[in-house]
């Protein structure tokens, strides 16, 4: 990644960030990064996943973008971009949601330096967490159509150590 943003772009300019902090919002940088065989379509992968899903997010306000140039693995012919993203996200439990969503490669926290959660707000969070988990194992378990892979995906859970054949 070179240190040149191919595009670079301010958002929200009127937002009074510390206000929103001090209401319970968190000032943070995320790192997503997209890989792909097609250099194109990962380049509008990459903006869709920004500026149209992130940016839609309704808890969530973009700061400041900057998408660093595309850059091709010689040995894998795989394409790989980064977007950096300063965002300010309404709460906790919604920046947990950003990211298990999301994905990000690399996240910091601005701002505050520390939170304080209510049992009902851990109880809310955990269970977002919780759900979010069930989804995704759920989507796992129904890719898995062989007996094979069901086997590996069983021992995954119950931690037992998987040897390749």
């Amino acid at each position: 990644m070179t240190d040149t943003p191919l595009l670079e772009k301010t958002f929200n300019e009127g937002l009074n960030v510390n206000s929103r902090i001090k209401e319970g919002a968190i000032l943070a940088r995320i790192f997503i990064e997209v890989q792909a065989n097609d250099k194109e379509a990962a380049e509008n992968a990459l903006q869709r996943t920004v500026f149209d899903s992130l940016a839609g997010e309704k808890e969530v306000k973009l700061i400041h973008v900057k998408m660093f140039e595309f850059r091709k693995d010689e040995e894998t012919e795989i394409f790989s971009g980064i977007a950096e993203i300063k965002l300010l996200i309404r709460d906790l439990r919604w920046f947990v949601s950003v990211v298990m969503r999301y994905g990000p490669s690399a996240i910091e926290i601005i701002e505050p330096n520390s939170i304080t959660l209510s049992m009902d707000e851990m109880h809310d969070l955990l269970i977002d967490i919780s759900g979010m988990s069930q989804t995704l194992s759920s989507q796992l378990f129904a890719l898995l159509r062989d007996d094979e892979r069901k086997a590996i995906y069983n021992r995954m859970l119950s931690n037992e150590k998987i040897t390749s054949p």
